[in-house]
């Protein structure tokens, strides 16, 4: 999504009061979100990325999963709370144009040396991940492009998260419509049928937070 406040979801006046109440970001996630409001680039904005932070020290993430990395503006979010705790951020991204300037992002922020950027599909690199490093993972970060992927990816996000850790995804409320009956739009139902599946999946203890485009957080209970 842009950055721009999505309707239905937060009202610009608090949107507006949520990003200024905010402590001051540095140069880097200044200039990445101008960008974003330039250019339509999509990002999750400060006050979701301060969440994304929060959740990241509430289960002292040492090792993160990003799937997409766009320009890396949620990623430093993420990189600065494992480079804390001694860990790495592994972020994926098929777009190699977006990866470099990722890339650079993250050098300009300083969290260069705790970013592992992985370029390819999600749905090959995240299944690999995951067989790889079952349970390696503190904190996975779902914010593709392609809504279709959200659901493929719920199993292979599981398996790569360690018990207590937390799935992430991103733009779950999609501008609201979600909730809205009669809109059947593809990328609507595609959302509709990752959060059934996070609610259904007995793995899981999931909460749909309506910040943004809305955020939906699982805490993974057990492993089968």
């Amino acid at each position: 999504m842009s950055f721009d406040s999505p309707p239905g979801i937060v009202t610009p006046p608090v949107e507006k009061y949520l990003n200024a109440i905010l402590r001051p970001r540095n140069n880097v996630l200044n200039n990445l979100e101008k960008d974003a409001a330039n250019n339509g680039v999509p990002i999750v904005g400060p006050a979701e990325g301060n969440f994304l932070s929060l959740m990241a020290m509430s289960c002292q993430a040492k090792n993160i999963l990003e799937v997409g990395t766009a320009t890396g503006y949620s990623g430093i979010w993420l990189a600065r709370v494992a480079k804390e705790n001694s860990g790495k951020l592994t972020t994926i991204e098929f777009d190699p144009s977006r990866a470099k300037i990722a890339s650079k992002s993250f050098r300009d922020a300083g969290v260069a040396d705790a970013v592992e950027i992985v370029r390819g599909d999600a749905k090959e690199e995240v299944p690999r991940l995951a067989k790889k490093y079952p349970g390696g993972f503190d904190l996975v970060f779902i914010d593709v492009g392609d809504k279709s992927l959200y659901a493929e990816l719920i199993e292979p996000s599981v398996r790569a998260l360690r018990v207590g850790g937390l799935l992430v995804a991103d733009n779950t409320l999609w501008l609201g419509l979600v909730a809205v009956p009669s809109a059947n739009g593809i990328e609507t139902r595609n959302l509709r049928e990752y959060n059934k599946r996070v609610y259904a999946d007995e793995r899981l203890y999931p909460v749909i937070v309506p910040l943004r485009d809305g955020v939906t957080v699982a805490i993974k209970l057990k492993n089968k």
